[in-house]
C-alpha cells in the first residue's frame, strides 16, 4: 500500500498523552503541513496559535469542562502537552470552517507520520469564543477580528496499543 494511504489509515484520535513535549522540529513540520493545506479560493486566511503553556492549557481544559457541565474528572484536552488552535476572520471568510478543518487534517496526518498522537477538537473553540473565555483569547494572541474554529491536540501517545476506531465504510454510492 502507498505510504501516504498507510498514514491516513493509521491515524487515530489519541485519548491519552505522556508529559513529554513535542520537539520544535516536529512541531514546525506539523504547523507547516497545516499552512500548506488548500483553502477556498486560495484565500489563505487562517491563523495558527500554538499553546504549550501548562497553566493556559489547564485554564482552557477547565473552561471547556465548565462550559459543557462535564464531571470533574473529565479531561477535554486529554492531557496533551500541545494545543494548536486554528482561527479565521469573522468577516469575509466564506470558507473558514472548511479551511481550518483541512489545516487540522493535514496536521493530524503529519503528526501520525512523525509517530505522535493527535486528536481533532472543536470544544476548546466554544470556550475561547465564550464570554468566560474572552480573557484567555486575548492572552492567546488570536488576532483581533478572528474567531477560533478548530483545534488539534498533539503529543506522545501514552497508550500506543489503542487502535483506530472502526469506520463505517458503507457510506458511498456511485453515480456513473
Amino acid at each position: 500500500m502507498n505510504e501516504t494511504i498507510e498514514i491516513i489509515m493509521k491515524r487515530k484520535g489519541t485519548k491519552s498523552y505522556t508529559n513529554q513535549q513535542v520537539s520544535e522540529t516536529d512541531l514546525d513540520a506539523i504547523i507547516s503541513s497545516g499552512i500548506v493545506g488548500p483553502t477556498g479560493r486560495n484565500l489563505q486566511n487562517r491563523h495558527f496559535t500554538v499553546v504549550q503553556n501548562a497553566d493556559l492549557l489547564k485554564q482552557i481544559n477547565d473552561g471547556v469542562r465548565t462550559l459543557i457541565s462535564a464531571p470533574a474528572d473529565y479531561n477535554p484536552l486529554y492531557g496533551a502537552p500541545t494545543l494548536i488552535i486554528t482561527s479565521a476572520p469573522v468577516e469575509d471568510a466564506p470558507f473558514a470552517e472548511q479551511d481550518c478543518a483541512i489545516a487540522v487534517e493535514n496536521m493530524t496526518l503529519a503528526a501520525t507520520a512523525l509517530n505522535l498522537g493527535s486528536r481533532y477538537l472543536v470544544s476548546p473553540t466554544r470556550f475561547i469564543e465564550s464570554e468566560p473565555g474572552k480573557t484567555v483569547k486575548q492572552v492567546l494572541g488570536i488576532p483581533a477580528g478572528y474567531r477560533s474554529v478548530a483545534c488539534l491536540i498533539v503529543g506522545y501517545d501514552a497508550d500506543p496499543s489503542q487502535t483506530p476506531v472502526p469506520k463505517n465504510m458503507n457510506v458511498v454510492n456511485y453515480v456513473k
